[in-house]
Order: C-alpha cells, then sequence, then structure tokens
C-alpha cells in the first residue's frame, strides 16, 4: 500500500513541476486545467489511500 501512495505522490509532483516549468497556465491553459483536475483527484487518492493505512494499523 505505500508504494501505491509513493507513486501517486511522485505522479502529482510530476504534474505540479510541469505546469509550473512550462508556464502552462499562460501559454495552454486547456492543458494546464487538466492537470490541475488529475492532481485534485490524486490528492483525493492520497488522502484515501493513507486515512485507509491508518485505520488498518
Amino acid at each position: 500500500m505505500e508504494y501505491v501512495i509513493q507513486l501517486l505522490e511522485r505522479e502529482k509532483k510530476v504534474l505540479e513541476t510541469s505546469i509550473r516549468d512550462q508556464d502552462m497556465l499562460r501559454k495552454d491553459m486547456r492543458k494546464a486545467t487538466l492537470h490541475l483536475k488529475n492532481i485534485n483527484e490524486l490528492k483525493r487518492a492520497l488522502k484515501v489511500l493513507k486515512t485507509k493505512v491508518r485505520l488498518l494499523s
């Protein structure tokens, strides 16, 4: 379960840096909003998984 959490956190970090480094909010708003939606989904998934791990421990 920890491995899945690490993968999701890494993917979230990659998306955040790509938005920031490529200045996507100014250049390609459609792609940036897609990435931001994916980041929000990853945050929700991480929250659920971390809560589940905490309850199982």
